[in-house]
């Protein structure tokens, strides 16, 4: 599997028969319009509006051999090969088997099973504590995580995407601990959705996790080859 970082929260996964590409926002190395020149097979994945998630430009890249999955709110229309989700929705593809959990925030996450290998991109799922902010508001953001998280429990992926944001501050491994509590990442997490410097992952994070692989991009476009 070879593995490009995007931006932000945009990844694109070449396992050499095609490239699944999960919140395309924006591509500087220009490398979905590399596979793209190349003829290579491409779905796109999007989990919501967010302009930081989704943008309408994917729509240039139609064609023959270029799907399209989205969030039912995602205003995605006029494409050739569009299917249209919904939380707990799951459809069958060319031998892949796609499954949409949920947000907490708006739309969706995706568990994408291919004969071949298997992944998770999370959208904007992840438990969102702002410190600083009400009681109220913290109870509230943890009591939604621990409720969409609840149906990953079990589920084993081979590559997580999952946010690590510089935003929550101290927090900002909270969700992705979590998640890892429930969901057991064989190959390697990807952390993504930052908005700030490179994740460098505490002491606390790596005695939890020790055996855990992180692929942990420092800029935009960047490589991870045959992992």
């Amino acid at each position: 599997m070879n593995i490009y970082f995007l931006n932000h929260s945009g990844f694109m996964l070449d396992d050499g028969i095609r490239c699944y590409i999960f919140d395309y926002y924006k591509d500087p190395a220009g490398r979905v319009a590399q596979m793209a020149a190349a003829h290579r097979e491409l779905w796109f994945f999007v989990t919501h509006v967010h302009a930081d998630h989704y943008n309408p430009a994917i729509a240039e890249f139609d064609g023959p051999t270029t799907l399209y999955i989205a969030h039912k709110d995602v205003p995605l229309r006029g494409v050739k090969n569009l299917t249209v989700m919904d939380k707990g929705d799951t459809v069958a593809l060319d031998s892949c088997a796609i499954t949409m959990y949920g947000s907490t925030d708006e739309g969706g996450s995706f568990l994408v099973k291919t004969p071949r290998d298997s992944f998770f991109h999370s959208g904007d799922l992840n438990w969102w504590h702002w410190l600083g902010d009400t009681l109220e508001n913290i109870q509230e953001a943890k009591d939604f995580a621990w409720t969409e998280m609840a149906p990953l429990e079990g589920i084993t992926v081979d590559y997580g995407m999952f946010p690590v944001d510089n935003r929550l501050e101290d927090a900002m491994e909270w969700g992705v601990i979590e998640f890892l509590r429930r969901m057991t990442v064989r190959k390697a997490l990807l952390p993504m959705h930052l908005n700030g410097p490179q994740w460098k992952p505490s002491l606390y994070f790596k005695a939890l996790y020790p055996d855990v692989t992180i692929l942990n991009p420092a800029k935009e476009g960047e490589a991870f080859e045959n992992v």
